[in-house]
C-alpha cells in the first residue's frame, strides 16, 4: 500500500514546485489521483494473469465465490464489480456444483427455442445486462429457480483522496491518517470545510498499489499534469517500469 500522503509529497519533490511558480494543491492532486489511480489498473487488468507478478499485483482486487441472491431469474451484481473471472456456479439439492454457461441473448434466445439446448438445472445459463438507466449491472439465470448464485469476479479499486486540515495562519497543510478521527486545532479548517476546534473523521484513502509502482504512479502524474522533469531520472524509471510490466 502507498500512502496518499508519501505520494503527494513525492510528487512535490520531483516537480520542481519553484519552478512551476506555485505548489501542486491537494485538491488538483485528488483530481488527478482518479485518473492516474484508474490508468493503473487498467494497464494491470490487461495483463491480468499473464504472469506471477501480476497474479500477485491482482490478487486483492480478486473476489472469491460471492453469494448473488437471484429473485425470479434476476440478481444484481456487487457495486464494484468490474468483470467476471471463471464461471458463476450454484449449488444443487444434491451439494453438486452446477456452473452457469455465460451467454449473449442472441444465443439464449435460441438455446431456448429448441428443448435439446435450453438450459436446465444440470446446464443453466446466464447473461450480463441492465434492467433500466438507472439500475447496477444485472444478471439473468435460466431457469429462473435457481437461488443464489456463486460468483468471481475483479473489484473496482479503491479511489485515493489526501484529507488535511489548513493552518488559516501559516497555510501550513497537515495530511489526515485513513481511517482515523483527527483533532483540528483551533485557528485551522479540515477540507470539508469544519473550523477547529473540531474532531473530523478522515476521508484519506490510499493507494492499493506497491512500492514498486511508485515511479510508474509518478511519472503518470507528471504526464497528466503537464509537468516536464528538469532531469529524466525518473521520467525514465516510470517508462522502465512500463516496459518490464509490458515484457514479463
Amino acid at each position: 500500500m502507498l500512502l496518499s500522503s508519501d505520494v503527494y509529497n513525492t510528487l512535490l519533490d520531483v516537480s520542481r514546485k519553484d519552478l512551476r511558480g506555485n505548489s501542486l494543491s491537494p485538491e488538483e492532486f485528488n483530481n488527478v489521483a482518479r485518473l492516474v489511480n484508474q490508468n493503473v489498473f487498467e494497464k494491470y487488468y490487461k495483463e491480468f494473469e499473464s504472469t506471477l507478478d501480476n497474479s500477485e499485483t491482482m490478487s486483492g482486487f480478486k473476489v472469491l465465490g460471492e453469494s448473488i441472491p437471484i429473485v425470479a431469474g434476476v440478481g444484481t451484481l456487487p457495486t464494484r464489480y468490474y468483470h467476471m473471472v471463471g464461471m458463476p456456479r450454484y449449488v444443487d439439492t444434491g451439494g453438486t456444483s452446477r456452473y452457469l454457461d455465460l451467454v449473449s441473448s442472441m444465443e439464449h434466445a435460441k438455446r431456448e427455442m429448441d428443448y435439446l439446448t435450453k438450459a436446465t438445472l444440470t446446464y443453466p445459463t446466464c447473461r450480463l445486462g441492465i434492467a433500466n438507466t438507472a439500475a447496477d449491472m444485472t444478471i439473468y439465470v435460466t431457469p429462473t429457480t435457481i437461488n443464489p448464485i456463486f460468483l468471481d469476479y475483479i473489484r473496482t479499486p479503491d479511489i485515493p483522496l489526501l484529507d488535511y486540515y489548513l493552518d488559516d495562519t501559516t497555510l501550513t497543510y497537515t495530511f489526515m491518517t485513513a481511517g482515523v478521527v483527527t483533532a483540528v486545532p483551533a485557528g485551522s479548517t479540515a477540507m470539508n470545510g469544519t473550523v477547529g476546534p473540531a474532531n473530523v473523521a478522515s476521508t484519506t484513502v490510499n493507494f492499493e498499489w506497491n512500492d514498486e509502482d511508485m515511479p510508474l504512479i509518478i511519472n503518470l502524474f507528471l504526464q497528466f499534469l503537464g509537468i516536464q522533469l528538469p532531469d529524466p531520472i525518473l521520467y525514465e524509471g516510470g517508462t522502465t517500469q512500463e516496459t518490464k510490466n509490458d515484457a514479463k
